[in-house]
């Protein structure tokens, strides 16, 4: 890393910052094939109006790296419902061809054309793992999601190296019982002594204002901030719309005060919504400590076939890390989610019959708010009542 001194310090935190913003406003929209517009061939239900709350939408963002787009197709696959909203972003490491591939290939699937549904971001941004540009690219992302798609209920953020637990009827057929309004962060104020120094320790990321080279780092390093306390926690989370629109918008102070002090961490998307929502009046409230998600700890972390019992027990909605064309993948697919070779995972909204002139039961669509939960949707039940359990933002009487 290039040390940078003090007297340069606060013309790069400025530049820095200013650079974030303007990385955050869209350059070009989400790259949607042209589709041709039809709609789904069933009437709804004949339920009961109003016998159960209707299910949420889902926008999820899915991103990867070089040669990662035949693992975020899996995944979209893997978690699609035709409610729901999907991003897709391949970063600039990854060439030209394989972000076409990846936009041909979702044109190649009815269900995506006919819902309009799946998006895949034209130009690959970049990507520097340890600096500031994924939370630049989260909220870019966010924001896009936020104009592009106006009726969701919650982010979800997931990586080529995520995978799904359970199904989307059982994932939206839970969540149809949640309030809304809820943040799934994992979090704590306890700091250990090691993130102590990542977040005192001034960087500049040259990527967050498209420059080339090594990132740069301050000699000395800034006082804990007085004005908030800080959180940390995973990078992957589930957030409220409401929670985004208050990062994106920000019609206080807060997000935008927080932005000019992370965006020049290390890994500053294990910091900023865990910081910004348990520091804020209107979300401190609304915070579960828990992502949902089953990660493994310690070396290694990825995770193989033999860990595939303790994840299903463990009611998670998804999993990481595994690798590229892992054998448990299958074993997913085939035990969990009745996933065909290279076809969506099968929901409510499938009506065709398995084997019918060849073709899968989703190639037949009916009403998609017609969930048909299974056996998972009553781990992540457990799970979820567990989360909703557990201490909420521990220095939440400061704000009250």
């Amino acid at each position: 890393m290039v040390k940078i001194t003090p007297s340069l310090l606060f013309p790069v935190l400025s530049f820095s910052i200013i650079s974030l913003f303007f990385f955050l406003i869209p350059s070009s929209s989400p790259n949607s094939l042209r589709r041709r517009r039809h709609h789904f061939s069933l009437p709804s239900s004949t339920l009961p109006a109003n016998l159960y709350p209707p299910p949420p939408r889902i926008a999820y963002f899915i991103y990867g790296s070089v040669k990662e787009g035949p693992r975020i197709f899996r995944l979209l696959q893997a978690s699609y419902h035709p409610r729901n909203f999907y991003l897709l972003h391949l970063d600039n490491h990854a060439s030209k061809e394989e972000r076409e591939w990846l936009a041909r290939m979702v044109g190649s699937i009815g269900v995506f054309v006919e819902a309009e549904n799946v998006f895949v971001m034209g130009r690959g941004n970049p990507v520097r793992e340890e600096g500031s540009t994924p939370l630049a690219l989260l909220l870019q992302a966010a924001a896009i999601l936020l104009k592009t798609c106006t009726d969701w209920d919650w982010f979800v953020n997931l990586h080529a190296s995520d995978y799904p637990l359970i199904t989307q009827d059982d994932f939206l057929h839970i969540m149809s019982s949640v309030p809304r309004n809820l943040n799934f962060i994992e979090h704590t104020s306890n700091i250990s002594s090691s993130d102590q120094q990542r977040i005192l320790e001034v960087i500049v990321d040259p990527d967050i204002y498209l420059a080339k080279g090594r990132m740069f780092v301050g000699n000395k390093k800034r006082d804990p901030p007085t004005a908030y306390k800080i959180f940390t926690g995973s990078p992957h989370m589930i957030l409220s719309r409401q929670l985004i629109e208050f990062s994106i918008l920000g019609w206080d102070n807060l997000p935008r005060k927080l932005l000019l002090f992370f965006t020049n961490i290390q890994h500053p998307g294990r910091d900023y919504f865990q910081t910004l929502s348990c520091n804020s009046k209107e979300f401190f409230r609304t915070v579960v400590n828990s992502n949902l998600q089953f990660e493994e700890l310690g070396e290694p972390q990825s995770v193989s076939l033999s860990d595939l019992d303790k994840m299903l027990l463990s009611g998670a909605a998804f999993a990481r890390k595994f690798s590229a064309n892992e054998h448990v993948l299958d074993a997913i697919d085939s035990r969990v989610l009745r996933r065909r070779h290279r076809s969506v995972s099968p929901g409510g909204w499938c009506v065709g019959k398995p084997g019918w002139l060849g073709g899968d039961p989703c190639e037949v669509w009916g009403d998609m708010n017609i969930l048909r939960p299974g056996l998972g949707s009553k781990a992540f039940e457990r799970l979820l009542l567990g989360t909703l359990k557990l201490d909420r933002c521990v220095h939440q009487s400061a704000l009250s």
